[in-house]
């Protein structure tokens, strides 16, 4: 839940947003190591809980389009330092 009571996160899986959270952070202080490692782990966690039945479909299409946009953005990424 966030500070107001709306949860903004892709899914409602607490433990997708919080490794998709770890990823923004990563990549926001150019991480990019750490954040093909959680990338990773987003996938397998995404991939386990679906076919668990534990992720709804929509879920599993936002996660998705979401691990398409990081491995485009970690494909074209530069250092800053």
């Amino acid at each position: 839940m966030g500070l107001f009571g709306k949860n903004k996160g892709i899914t409602k899986d607490k433990e997708i947003n919080d490794i998709i959270n770890e990823i923004k952070v990563d990549l926001s202080n150019n991480y990019k190591d750490n954040a093909v490692i959680g990338l990773r782990k987003l996938k397998e966690t995404v991939e386990i809980k679906h076919s668990g039945g534990k992720l709804k479909e929509a879920d599993y299409e936002s996660c998705k389009r979401y691990i398409s946009e990081v491995e485009r953005d970690l494909a074209s990424f530069k250092r800053t330092y």
